[in-house]
């Protein structure tokens, strides 16, 4: 499949993937999959355009038509083969003039320039005969990384500190630090003269521009120059032409049954270092942008990427990791990641892994699942306590992968239970292109397969607020610094199994939003007979899901399309479980709770009525994004069992932190904010809130006891 005309075929072979722990099955592997071609787009300048093949090999094109929008490229569209081997870096980063930057795993950052002969063809050679030029080491630190314009590299850091190092005398400088709340963007990209574009929290593209000796333009608040449909569930990736003004994005495929996401939009501002002072972004082609080239699958992890074929093994049992990757080898080991501190710990010895690309199976696979064979296997030791480990895959230069799993228990062995919403996991999961809320579908259910790799499993902050699995591991490793056993299992095992009332108390993850009809059936059955719930998180128990036959998918949405909501579709608010309902006003606005009531939980705090505390968090202020308030609905916490609330500014206040008692004895407690486990190990007060919570769900026996 050709950038534009598909003239370029290259041929796919079969060939055997030995195993990892245990017999593999054969695998198609290919140069590329044209569901997912490239790893990365990188603008050059000029309208030259570096493309990273699946593979690593590296391609130019150039687009003549960059200064009008219009369809229109050197060599025919054709894109020309130039290198090979970039599946080594972790990101690529671009410049004028034929320079390109290569940052691997290991921190080290290496230059080449490509010198081009005739622009028409893309005829030349490189500087150095191709050999890279080392200029930077110890990005590593960083895990975000974006730039190349102008010679700079940006980095932002695990808290949202943004650094700048800018390429001096031939190599980088130390990064230095330029400003916070970074982590809070969903892309970044930049430009020359030290622009930097930012998706926002709510979607919107913003504009910033550093000046020497002066300072941020708009003394650092973001200029809006985009509406509110610019982040991943509408836009597939975003890059800069490069000194130009031009902005390409890949655009989501709106059919019913979505394509390949390939199709190459740009738009060009024409003021693209000036918007400060020319009062806002003057666009040529704002409205819709214009198609400029087709076949642009891209797919940022495509040179390493696996998923398992289990979201949990019992103790004892056997995980199985399909894997895709450039690599002609990858070493192997398993990691306990929770329970545990910040840094997984090995548990198993390291193993070769034969690499390779493998095709997805059909065009289906966003909702049939990749089809990749077994690449890695390994049975869990019957000992190893449950919690989430992962398989790390390691290529060349140290570019890791890791693919999560939970270890449920072969029996209940504490008193407390952990369930991951991994059911929210998948819902926002955008690999692919494509999720539950992305634009398209209209008027059908929509079917998000577990069987493929997950942007929201990850085990490592990633320089961005993280709400998913990343928020949940914030209570897990709190759970562990206080030696609170847990036994950890997913919304599946929820959904699958009969152990409910072994458990004193249940703990919901952060974000716990799909249920099917069953697990929401046990929880409730669970809470008569005595049980107690805490949940950690907000938008609780809101929208029904319904698992495939197979147990491999996700249902979402009614049979006419329309969201399955709990409250709309069944006269069930989330209120009759968890004691609160989820508010959508005030959504992405950052609250410290205030104290409302005197309570236990309060114990050791030294607070009283009026105080505040959760002001800052990993993911911003403990009451924010979304959350879950009182509004008169069925089963709600009584005002006297209000502990705190949200200060944000809602009609209903923020996060409404209740505990509300059950005639068994038992309770539940409701955090009510997805930003709440990413605060707890920042603030005290949420730290001792747990602890009296928690002191008093391990001293009830279990409903079966």
């Amino acid at each position: 499949m050709g950038i534009l005309t598909g003239r370029e075929e290259l041929p796919i072979t079969e060939t055997e993937v030995p195993e990892g722990y245990a017999p593999a099955a054969t695998a198609a592997t290919a140069a590329f999959d044209p569901h997912q071609r490239w790893s990365r787009l990188v603008g050059g300048g000029d309208g030259i355009i570096y493309a990273v093949q699946a593979d690593g090999a590296l391609y130019w094109y150039r687009h003549t038509g960059w200064s009008t929008a219009a369809y229109q490229w050197a060599n025919w569209g054709t894109g020309v083969q130039i290198g090979s081997g970039w599946q080594d870096f972790v990101t690529v980063l671009g410049d004028t003039n034929g320079v390109l930057y290569g940052v691997r795993g290991d921190g080290t950052v290496l230059y080449y320039q490509r010198i081009v002969s005739n622009m028409d063809t893309g005829a030349g050679y490189w500087a150095n005969n191709g050999t890279g030029v080392v200029v930077g080491t110890g990005f590593n630190a960083f895990p975000r990384i974006f730039g190349g314009p102008g010679g700079v590299i940006w980095c932002v850091d695990a808290n949202g500190l943004l650094y700048r190092s800018r390429r001096i005398n031939g190599t980088f400088e130390t990064p230095q630090a330029l400003g916070n709340g970074f982590n809070v963007a969903r892309y970044l990209f930049s430009d020359t003269g030290n622009v930097i574009y930012a998706v926002s929290g709510t979607g919107s593209l913003t504009w910033y521009r550093y000046r020497d000796g002066i300072g941020w333009a708009n003394y650092g608040t973001a200029i809006t120059i985009g509406d509110n449909d610019w982040f991943e569930l509408f836009r597939r990736d975003l890059f800069a032409g490069v000194g130009n003004g031009a902005i390409y994005l890949i655009r989501i495929d709106h059919s019913t049954v979505p394509g390949d996401d390939g199709d190459l939009v740009e738009l060009r501002m024409t003021n693209f270092q000036t918007v400060d002072s020319d009062g806002g972004a003057q666009w040529i082609n704002y409205a819709t942008g214009q198609l400029v080239g087709q076949g642009f699958t891209v797919e940022r992890s495509a040179g390493l990427q696996g998923y398992p074929q289990q979201q949990s093994v019992p103790a004892g049992g056997r995980v199985s990791i399909a894997l895709s990757t450039a690599f002609s080898s990858v070493t192997a080991q398993l990691v306990q990641v929770a329970p545990g501190g910040d840094t997984p710990t090995p548990v198993g010895g390291t193993t070769t892994v034969t690499g390779g690309l493998q095709l997805l199976a059909s065009s289906s696979y966003r909702s049939s699942g990749c089809g990749w064979a077994e690449s890695y296997a390994a049975t869990i030791p019957a000992s190893w306590p449950s919690g989430v480990y992962a398989a790390r895959f390691t290529g060349r230069y140290n570019r890791v992968q890791h693919i999560p799993f939970v270890v449920r228990p072969a029996a209940p062995a504490h008193k407390i239970a952990v369930v991951l919403p991994t059911n929210t996991y998948h819902a926002y999961n955008g690999w692919g292109g494509h999720d539950q809320y992305s634009e398209g579908q209209a008027g059908v259910q929509r079917t998000i397969t577990f069987l493929r790799p997950s942007y929201n499993w990850l085990i490592a902050p990633k320089g961005q607020y993280d709400l998913e699995l990343y928020s949940d591991l914030e209570l897990l490793r709190w759970l562990s610094s206080e030696n609170i056993a847990f036994d950890c299992y997913t919304d599946k095992d929820l959904h699958t199994g009969g152990w409910l009332d072994s458990y004193s108390a249940v703990v919901l993850g952060g974000h716990p939003e799909y249920f099917s009809m069953t697990m929401r059936t046990k929880l409730v059955d669970y809470l008569s007979a005595g049980g107690s719930i805490f949940g950690t998180g907000g938008n609780q128990i809101y929208e029904r899901a319904e698992f495939t036959p197979d147990g491999t998918a996700l249902v979402f949405r009614a049979a006419d399309g329309s969201r399955d909501i709990y409250l709309d579709h069944y006269d069930l608010p989330e209120a009759q479980v968890m004691g609160v309902s989820y508010d959508g006003n005030g959504w992405m606005t950052f609250a410290p709770y205030q104290v409302q009531n005197d309570h236990p939980f309060l114990a050791g705090t030294g607070l009283s009525a009026g105080d505040k505390f959760g002001a800052q968090g990993k993911n911003g202020a403990a009451s924010a994004w979304e959350f879950d308030t009182l509004q008169g609905l069925d089963g709600e916490a009584s005002p006297a069992e209000v502990i705190a609330r949200g200060t944000n500014p809602a009609p209903n206040g923020g996060a409404a932190m209740t505990c509300k008692e059950l005639p068994t004895g038992g309770f539940v407690f409701s955090a009510s904010s997805l930003t709440f486990n990413g605060a707890i190990r920042t603030d005290p007060v949420i730290q001792q809130i747990l602890r009296n919570a928690f002191a008093r769900a391990q001293s009830r026996p279990s409903p079966l006891a």
